[in-house]
């Protein structure tokens, strides 16, 4: 176990940091910018992309707290939950996971993400959509019942998507930007990622903000409109201050939601015929529901204008490759 200067307890799973790369075919196709790839679908753990930059703290806090068990939850083919099942496998941690279907019943069949959370032996209990409302409440009874039994939980919130999960991924985006200059060697236009449940969100912008980063940084909503996400991340930054001190952050963070497809989980075919184009011009995986939904936003942005040909953006590669082929 290590430590960061802010004295929390961190546990290194992940492979850092991750390349950055340039991918000029997909320029060359769509026109307008250069397009880099930040890797974090490399992050070396059970394929987990950056949903292991944040369970680095969190884990390292249960384990740090005298915890025995992780409590999570998620969609049921949760990247998030993937991953914790296998870090807890990793270091000795008991992991239930709660997660989320349509009627609350298991699915007909266990395939991708739900068949590796089995694999890593976390126990699993479903929820409807109704229920989810309620997650937090059921995660925190989940934990008394175990606690009655002589166990010590630590409950990790959707996507570890609160001040620890934001610090990690605070981390990776001072990762980035001591790359841009090495690497790229100019100023980028613009820094473009998944928005989901806020983790990654607010960890870019407090690391811009905190590293003087003036560029705009991109959030391509996938599931909810751009007021529920500002919320999350506002809630998560105000969080964070409490432990890391300072004020609000205020970088040039803008919100894009106007690639919906109908919400979480939901496809159209120009996004699948987007995601399949990108893959034959990357030979890189993408998922329908996180990075394949935030690259179609960026392909449809780039064909607006919104971009020059002489600029240069980085679309930060998160993970979910078990998507792809699911």
């Amino acid at each position: 176990m290590t430590t960061t200067h802010t004295s929390l307890p961190q546990i290194e799973l992940a492979v850092k940091p991750t390349p950055l790369h340039h991918f000029p075919r997909l320029r060359e196709a769509w026109g307008g910018p250069h397009i880099w790839v930040k890797r974090d679908d490399l992050t070396g753990f059970g394929l987990s992309g950056n949903k292991v930059r944040k369970l680095e703290f969190h884990m390292a806090a249960a384990l740090d707290s005298g915890c025995d068990t992780v409590i999570t939850c998620g969609a049921y083919q949760s990247n998030h939950c993937r991953a914790t099942a296998l870090a807890g496998a990793r270091l000795g941690l008991d992991v239930r996971l709660v997660l989320r279907t349509p009627d609350g019943n298991p699915p007909d069949a266990s395939a991708a993400n739900l068949r590796i959370d089995t694999l890593a032996g976390a126990e699993i209990s479903y929820i409807s959509e109704a229920q989810w409302v309620d997650r937090d409440e059921i995660m925190a009874a989940d934990a008394e019942e175990l606690a009655k039994d002589g166990h010590k939980s630590w409950v990790i919130p959707q996507g570890a998507s609160d001040k620890l999960g934001m610090w990690g991924m605070s981390l990776g985006f001072r990762e980035l930007v001591d790359q841009i200059p090495e690497q790229i060697g100019t100023e980028v236009a613009a820094v473009c990622h998944t928005g989901s449940s806020g983790g990654t969100t607010s960890g870019f912008g407090w690391g811009a903000d905190r590293t003087g980063f003036e560029q705009p940084v991109v959030a391509l909503c996938i599931s909810e409109p751009a007021e529920n996400l500002i919320e999350r991340v506002d809630r998560i930054w105000k969080a964070g201050i409490e432990t890391f001190g300072g004020d609000l952050p205020q970088p040039d963070l803008q919100y894009i939601d106007d690639y919906l497809c109908g919400g979480y989980g939901k496809v159209n075919d120009e996004l699948v015929e987007t995601m399949v184009e990108t893959t034959r011009l990357t030979g890189l995986l993408f998922d329908t529901t996180y990075t394949g939904k935030a690259m179609y936003g960026l392909k449809n942005e780039i064909q607006k204008g919104r971009f020059g040909p002489d600029d240069h953006i980085v679309f930060w590669h998160t993970g979910g490759g078990f998507g792809a082929v699911n």
